[in-house]
């Protein structure tokens, strides 16, 4: 067949399957989802009921061996308040020399003479020997206590220098630890000036700015090993920490936890806990076996339902019936740094 007859013919076709298809018709039904919004979430806190914070805290007339508090309470009660994680840095502005005293001047290598001190060096590094403790309490919206967790003690010996050293604001920060919606967090600092701070530092002055910042969950919780109640201190002395990673909100709880152990080639459960004891009703997420040095890996995507203000403990197996607590071996479990808040969006 010609080759213009057989185009032609297919020409007419599709013309014909137009007319056609626009002619038949078929049975149908629609229905439209109006309304439908897409809201971004609100970061707001405030000191001491004040926003901005505009408080001024004073230790005066420190000596070796005194202790001054500074307390504030941090309130996570926005517009619209969402958990958030609370970091802290201590950002010391100025070392000066204040007023001058002979033994001062004498230790420094200086000369008295009239009421004025020449030829000295001024060490001027108070920082270096103000000991610091830092302890936190946490409270729900009701104001009932949840959690709680001590940083730094004395006997840490932690000075400020040590506490908030790093070249960038955020290298020096504290975490602190997560304050759930609409509720607050007590934050207790103690100033110790050291007892072996001899002559050097009398009259000297530090200045220093407190700076709060309130994150959104980002889905990462540090676990770490922990002293026994009533403090459950941090132990930051050593390599038994751990990382989890999880999807904040999300149909599926998914997750991925990496860490070292107190204890080497033992099974180890991972437990979204519910307090309060034995933990009737938490939440495994996932079981493993630490290698020879203590390295474990957990990792998944699980159906939880919703996991919020919960506690994460890296527990031994044999202390976990599969439905509770039968025995305490903390000095073995990494405890969480801060509560996680996961919203299960499958529900």
């Amino acid at each position: 067949m010609n080759k213009k007859i057989i185009a032609s013919l297919a020409t007419i076709a599709v013309v014909g399957a137009a007319a056609i298809g626009g002619t038949v018709a078929y049975f149908s039904d629609v229905e439209t989802s109006t309304g439908n919004t897409f809201t971004a979430g609100t970061i707001d806190i405030s000191v001491d009921n004040q926003n901005p914070w505009s408080e001024q805290f004073v230790l005066g007339d420190m000596k070796p061996g005194y202790t001054d508090e500074i307390v504030f309470n941090v309130q996570n009660t926005g517009s619209d308040p969402n958990p958030v994680n609370v970091y802290k840095n201590l950002d010391v502005t100025g070392e000066a020399t204040g007023a001058v005293s002979e033994p001062e001047c004498t230790e420094e290598g200086g000369t008295w003479a009239s009421g004025a001190c020449t030829g000295n060096t001024e060490k001027n590094d108070l920082s270096s020997a103000i000991v610091y403790d830092l302890k936190v309490d946490v409270y729900d919206s009701a104001d009932v206590k949840v959690w709680w967790q001590t940083i730094y003690v004395d006997g840490d010996n932690k000075t400020i220098d040590d506490v908030y050293k790093g070249t960038s604001a955020y290298d020096k920060r504290v975490y602190l630890g997560m304050i759930p919606s609409g509720g607050r967090m007590t934050v207790t600092q103690s100033y110790h000036l050291a007892e072996a701070t001899t002559n050097w530092a009398q009259g000297d002055v530090m200045t220093f700015n407190i700076n709060l910042t309130a994150e959104q969950l980002r889905g990462t919780a540090i676990l770490e090993d922990k002293t026994g109640a009533p403090d459950y201190k941090l132990e930051l002395d050593n390599t038994f920490q751990g990382t989890l990673t999880y999807k904040v909100k999300n149909p599926t709880f998914d997750f991925s936890f990496t860490g070292n152990a107190p204890l080497a080639s033992t099974g180890y459960t991972l437990l979204a806990v519910t307090d309060p004891w034995p933990q009737t009703g938490s939440t495994v997420l996932g079981t493993a076996t630490s290698d020879g040095s203590g390295d474990i890996t957990i990792s998944g995507n699980i159906d939880t339902g919703d996991l919020k203000d919960k506690k994460v403990w890296l527990i031994k197996s044999a202390d976990w019936n599969g439905t509770s607590m039968t025995a305490w071996n903390q000095t073995a479990y990494l405890l969480e740094t801060g509560l996680i808040w996961y919203e299960d969006t499958g529900i």
